[in-house]
């Protein structure tokens, strides 16, 4: 049975801004993605142990904290990115970037999206997740008086994603990712940000692919 949890986000900040503290905060490395090199990665081991010691906690206790800081977007899987809840073995987190954090209340709008699904669109040369090109042509129909704007928007994101370098293009590409998988979720897939009994699931059960 999935258990919701109600903890305001301020808590959930004060938590992430000390796992974060160059002294005390969580262990991070450099870890390659494919072929880039990563700064500040986070072992899933490591959040785990840290949660349990600065917050004595057993692990289920720190294991159930951990999938929150996921959930809500605090933290984001680099790997399977999809599955927002926290792995302890063989697994690597970064922290969100703050802009993305849930407690900064901007929200997540059809337009926004619409921009993020057709910059990827154009990344990943027509080829994007089931969910994703049936999002896009929902929303392809659904704005199609603005679609001119969102493309242009889309583009002009790309080419400034560009001049970054890899690994800084890299990052931003994830940190977004990240968001809209959160707030956007594929279908079947455990979200804090979810509404309605259709995305209560077990998050421990495999996700639809």
């Amino acid at each position: 049975m999935l258990l919701v949890f109600k903890i305001p986000g301020e808590i959930l900040e004060a938590l992430v801004l000390a796992m974060q503290d160059p002294k005390s905060g969580v262990n991070s490395s450099e870890q390659k993605l494919n072929i880039t090199s990563i700064p500040h990665v986070i072992a899933g081991q490591d959040i785990l142990s840290w949660i349990a010691s600065h917050m004595k906690v057993d692990n289920q206790e720190a294991q159930t904290i951990g999938t929150m800081l996921v959930a809500f977007g605090f933290i984001y899987p680099l790997q399977d990115h999809k599955r927002l809840m926290l792995k302890p073995e063989g697994s690597f987190y970064r922290f969100q970037s703050p802009y993305f954090w849930p407690v900064q209340k901007w929200k997540a709008e059809d337009v926004d999206y619409a921009i993020y699904l057709a910059k990827r669109n154009i990344r990943k040369k027509g080829t994007l997740d089931c969910y994703e090109q049936e999002n896009y042509n929902r929303l392809h129909k659904w704005l199609g008086y603005k679609w001119d704007f969102i493309v242009m928007q889309a583009k002009e994101q790309y080419r400034t994603g560009k001049l970054r370098n890899k690994s800084d293009r890299v990052v931003f590409d994830c940190q977004e990712r990240a968001y809209w998988i959160v707030h956007r979720p594929p279908p079947q897939t455990h979200s804090a940000m979810d509404y309605g009994m259709d995305r209560l699931i077990d998050p421990n059960k495999e996700e639809v692919k």
